[in-house]
């Protein structure tokens, strides 16, 4: 019944824009988006998927740039929750995949200048993302497993600025509501043909909630060369250091109504935190070895290490060392039928040790094992174009070889080995009638490996849990977008369908209280609308939305003799909506107004415990000031203004109704940033 009313909304909408348009002459040339994260680059009105571009050049200029959810939360289909618990990171889902999440992110390919930031197994972790250089990100929403392989059920591409027009020194401090506060030096240097860029940023927080707090240093630096019109390379270079972020655990809604600033008094006694330094070095080559044909390979290296506490005595205390590295390279054949030919390259170890936690002091080792995940994809990936016409057909093979190297042998030997492969076809048909308009449709298959932490998160103890199957899906997306004269107004709406068998989900067990463990649902049900809009009103007002309603259902899904069979997936609320009123005059003084509309969710598999929507206002206030060569941005942040009661994450199926992180009620946040440029 949800769908059918956003389908008669979004109809007569349509319906009424392009009768008022009907006069607009197609020999007008608009501005062109163009897209790389569908491996070939084409103007986005040419591409059969449901893709999302945006531009942050101005963005950033006044933002918070503490959480992902600043950047990409308001394009529809995505929803993120968890931003101020980083002990946990955000958890981001596209369509409901990656809601399972209990930390990081699951589900989702996110990559970083051409370089994977996901591991082969399928987790991201985003605390050593720099989002103060963010200058593009690309979203793929749909599946994207024959371009990207495992855990593909959305893409997200992010580049960076490297290549330095102008030398400049950017600075900035800024701080709000619970001591939370950065600062950041930016450095951009261009010699010749050679651009170098140096970040340094500090970004810390006491925590809305009691035993909260955490502090992030953040190193990044890059050198990009362009030796000539043909050929570039870069180097990148990435330093955290996270000495702390104290997790404050799950409430119930007793100690929610009684004090929703309380942290957990287990998370306290068992001292839950984690500390993380984490090093990443990586390279990219591109070679235009004639007009139709380019060679482009990346390789990286990777190394984290991670200490934390969970309110578990017998193995709550956890060291993890891991090493990750890879590399791909790939051929550009530019014809009439052009072809891309590749292979991915991914090798994860991780040497997890878990001891006792008696009371937050580290006791005897009661595990150590050795885990591996290997990765080997080759793609191809092709599109055809006709005057009206555009076909994409991909298809790529997935070889995944996971092993454990047992080293606690008090308990017996677990050590194990398992090959998990994977074959995923696309397809998709772009109709372009005019410059103005597209429809399309495609259909795509996806995969989903469990992690090497889920894999080992098992109540039988050490070794795999072999009960644990991955996740396949089939996706289905019919889309429709206008554009009109100069981009002044735009609309998208896509409808998608997508089914999944042996969904992973996550767990807790009666016996092992703060535990997760994961399990597989038999069949899920995913579909709904998505709408976006952005409309110009004038040279200084501008109206955007962003809507998606959808159903998340469990198909077919009968755990321990427990039916939920027609139940609605935990965790993602079946609708979205963002409204933002943009205001900008000549002297760049500006107000942007947004509006945030989540709706209900299920905190658990029995639909027993629903979370209500919720409403939350937000204003930012800012203003461009130059002076000869020096720039300076002031702004001011109020979220959440009118004070809503709402939760910033629920830990689905939590044992002992321990569902509730309370989110912050009205908050402020601003700051000051200044650019000196030679410009």
């Amino acid at each position: 019944m949800v769908i059918k009313k956003g389908v008669v909304l979004c109809s007569l909408f349509l319906h009424f824009f392009c009768i008022s348009q009907n006069q607009v002459k197609d020999s007008i040339k608009l501005a062109e988006v163009t897209v790389s994260v569908t491996k070939i680059k084409n103007n986005l009105i040419n591409i059969p998927f449901a893709i999302s571009v945006k531009d942050y050049s101005d963005f950033q200029k006044s933002a918070e740039q503490f959480n992902l959810s600043e950047y990409i939360e308001n394009i529809p289909g995505i929803f993120i929750s968890n931003d101020n618990n980083y002990a946990q990171d955000s958890r981001i889902s596209i369509r409901g995949f990656g809601s399972r999440a209990n930390f990081g992110i699951r589900g989702i390919k996110l990559i970083v200048d051409g370089v994977p930031e996901t591991t082969p197994d399928g987790q991201s972790q985003i605390d050593n993302l720099n989002l103060e250089i963010i200058e593009k990100i690309e979203i793929i929403r749909g599946i994207g497993s024959s371009l990207y392989g495992n855990s593909s059920a959305g893409v997200i591409k992010i580049k960076t600025l490297r290549e330095v027009q102008n030398n400049f020194v950017r600075t900035g401090f800024s701080l709000g509501s619970n001591q939370k506060n950065k600062s950041q030096l930016f450095l951009g240097q261009k010699h010749k043909k050679t651009s170098y860029t140096f970040l340094y940023s500090q970004t810390k927080s006491n925590g809305y909630r009691n035993n909260s707090g955490f502090k992030n240093n953040n190193l990044n630096a890059t050198l990009f060369k362009k030796v000539n019109d043909k050929t570039n390379y870069g180097l990148s270079f990435n330093y955290v250091d996270s000495p702390f972020a104290i997790d404050p655990g799950g409430l119930t809604i007793e100690e929610v109504e009684m004090n929703r600033k309380q942290a957990r008094e287990r998370n306290i006694i068992y001292d839950t935190k984690e500390s993380i330094k984490h090093l990443k070095v990586s390279g990219s080559f591109e070679k235009k070895l004639s007009n139709k044909l380019t060679f482009s390979k990346y390789l990286f290296f990777s190394k984290r290490n991670f200490n934390g506490n969970i309110p578990v005595k017998s193995g709550g205390a956890i060291k993890l060392d891991r090493k990750y590295w890879g590399l791909g390279a790939s051929l550009l054949f530019k014809n009439n039928f052009n072809t891309q030919i590749g292979f991915d390259l991914g090798n994860q170890k991780d040497l997890r040790e878990r001891y006792f936690n008696n009371e937050g002091e580290i006791g005897a080792l009661v595990l150590e094992q050795n885990e591996k995940f290997m990765n080997y994809g080759i793609f191809l990936v092709s599109s055809f174009k006709t005057n009206s016409f555009v076909i994409n057909p991909g298809i790529r093979f997935d070889k995944n070889t996971i092993s454990i190297d047992d080293r606690f042998l008090a308990d017996g030997n677990s050590s194990d080995k398992i090959n998990l492969n994977s074959l995923n076809p696309s397809l998709g048909i772009n109709y372009k009638g005019n410059n103005f308009n597209r429809f399309f449709v495609n259909v795509s298959t996806g995969f989903e490996t469990p992690t090497l932490n889920e894999f080992g998160s098992s109540p039988i103890g050490s070794g795999f849990n072999k009960n644990l199957k991955s996740q396949n899906s089939v996706n289905y997306e019919l889309g429709f977008s206008k554009r009109f004269v100069n981009n002044k107004f735009k609309i998208d709406l896509i409808y998608f369908n997508t089914n999944t068998k042996n969904e992973v989900l996550p767990y807790e067990d009666s016996q092992f209280p703060g535990q997760v463990f994961y399990n597989n649902a038999g069949k899920t049900k995913r579909s709904g609308l998505e709408f976006s809009g952005h409309y110009n009103y004038n040279n200084f007002l501008t109206f955007k939305t962003s809507i998606s309603i959808g159903k998340y259902l469990f198909d077919e899904f009968i755990d321990n003799e427990k039916n939920y069979s027609g139940n609605k997936i935990p965790g993602v609320p079946e609708k979205t909506m963002f409204f933002n009123i943009n205001y900008r005059n000549e002297s760049k003084f500006a107000v942007s107004l947004q509006l945030k509309v989540i709706g209900d969710l299920y905190a658990n598999n029995s639909n027993s415990v629903k979370i209500d929507e919720f409403n939350s206002l937000n204003l930012k206030i800012s203003k461009v000031i130059n002076y000869k060569k020096i720039t300076i941005d002031p702004f001011l942040i109020f979220n959440n203004i009118l004070g809503a009661s709402y939760y910033d994450n629920i830990r689905i199926n939590a044992f002992g109704g321990r569902y509730y992180e309370p989110a912050a009620k009205a908050n402020f946040y601003g700051g000051l940033k200044i650019n000196f440029s030679n410009e």
